[in-house]
């Protein structure tokens, strides 16, 4: 079983962000993390050599500042770094590939409308073997649980927010959730749209049932919502610690295999987003 937590560090201020969500998630799990920077390798030229090495040693600076943040904020935590050689910033999940998480920065829209999600870390969450949480800018801590919500919210606050499909195959989803909410002694809002029908909640009371007894010590509330899946996500995960959601379908072929919920959570939740691979 892989035993480490692996971020895709860029320099930005979002992939720094995703370097501190990722320590603090290590020092629950008691693992190491490991920050890795794809240093994209030039056509090998005369001309170019002189740059060549310029970029590496700014690779090797950046993996020792942020490690050095991390060491000082985060004693417990081994912060291991690896600077990699590739010919694409794609070329992360390969590095990646033994790790049990892998988290990267994302702009996604949030608040400010107009920045898309970028094309490594869609990348990354379209096709990585392990779970990929996308983390903003400055990452935002949940609010206290016991902090009230806005009047007629559907929230509950600090909570772990699981987007549910009742298809076989997305069973992982509720394992990352209430394994996440356990570790973070947080609720979880486990929420299932395109229902409010009484067969919808029975359904989705029998999903959760096994989980529930696994982990007896996860307060859930249980929710069907007639908003479309995507709407209901985002719509919860503004006072929400982190919202899962399941990857989409397995097209062959280089196009990103998210789905339409999980793309949609991705670029316009405002808290992190862990997707999770269906099985």
């Amino acid at each position: 079983m892989h035993q480490e937590i692996a971020v895709g560090l860029d320099g930005s201020p979002e992939s720094r962000s995703a370097a501190h969500w990722a320590a603090r998630e290590a020092q629950l799990r008691e693992v190491p993390v490991r920050l890795l920077h794809v240093w994209v390798l030039p056509p090998m030229t005369a001309q170019q050599t002189a740059r060549e090495g310029e970029q590496a040693l700014a690779g090797e600076r950046l993996l020792q500042d942020v490690e050095s943040e991390l060491r000082e904020q985060y004693p417990d935590v081994l912060v291991l770094t690896r600077l990699v050689p590739a010919e694409s910033p794609a070329d992360l999940l390969p590095a990646a590939r033994e790790a049990a998480l892998l988290v990267v920065g994302s702009r996604g829209l949030g608040a400010v409308r107009g920045h898309l999600l970028g094309s490594v870390a869609l990348h990354a969450a379209a096709h990585a073997e392990a779970p990929v949480v996308l983390v903003r800018e400055f990452g935002r801590t949940a609010a206290p649980q016991d902090a009230a919500a806005p009047s007629g919210a559907a929230v509950l606050s600090g909570a772990v927010v699981a987007g549910v499909s009742l298809r076989a195959g997305h069973e992982n989803v509720l394992e990352f959730a209430f394994a996440a909410a356990e570790r973070h002694s947080a609720p979880l809002l486990a929420l299932h749209a395109d229902g409010g029908a009484p067969a919808d909640r029975d359904a989705l009371a029998a999903a959760l049932l096994p989980w529930r007894e696994q982990h007896p010590g996860v307060t859930v509330v249980e929710r069907c919502v007639p908003d479309g899946p995507a709407h209901a996500l985002a719509a919860n995960s503004d006072r929400a610690r982190l919202v899962v959601v399941g990857r989409g379908g397995h097209r062959s072929g280089p196009a990103p295999r998210l789905g339409r919920v999980a793309h949609a959570a991705v670029q316009h939740a405002t808290c992190p987003v862990a997707v999770v691979p269906a099985t």
